[in-house]
């Protein structure tokens, strides 16, 4: 059986009363990989959201401006999404669409379009576990 456990802490939440999934991401690309650590696992957000910088810096291709918006609670900022871009979470191994932030302010975080990729390589949702 596979499964994902994800960890928690207060350190990526609001408050630091209120504990969060997170999970371990590493970006991979041409030219190398990019470790994040721990981001916030955050099932409302559409895409896996990481800075422009780390896709440049691993090798990826982007576009020179931004193509789209991410928006959130606190705003809007320039934005491109690339399909299936090579990730490693909780030391899995995946491919998912990445929306890359042009502020580079945006905190790094995993997403519904990570989650899908997690369920296409055969992890069922009933063993992604998390305990608050």
């Amino acid at each position: 059986m596979k499964n994902v456990n994800f960890p928690h802490s207060a350190a990526l939440a609001p408050t630091f009363a209120t504990p969060r999934p997170e999970g371990d991401l590493l970006l991979v690309g041409p030219k190398g990989s990019h470790a994040f650590g721990y981001v916030l696992v955050d099932s409302g957000a559409d895409y896996v959201v990481l800075p422009e910088k780390a896709g440049l810096s691993v090798g990826i291709s982007l576009p020179t401006k931004p193509t789209t918006t991410l928006r959130g609670v606190g705003g809007g900022v320039g934005a491109a999404l690339v399909p299936s871009v090579s990730l490693e979470f909780q030391s899995v191994q995946i491919k998912a669409d990445v929306m890359f932030d042009y502020s580079n302010s945006v905190r790094p975080l995993f997403g519904r379009s990570g989650f899908r990729a997690l369920r296409d390589i055969g992890i069922d949702p009933t063993d992604w576990h998390w305990n608050p």
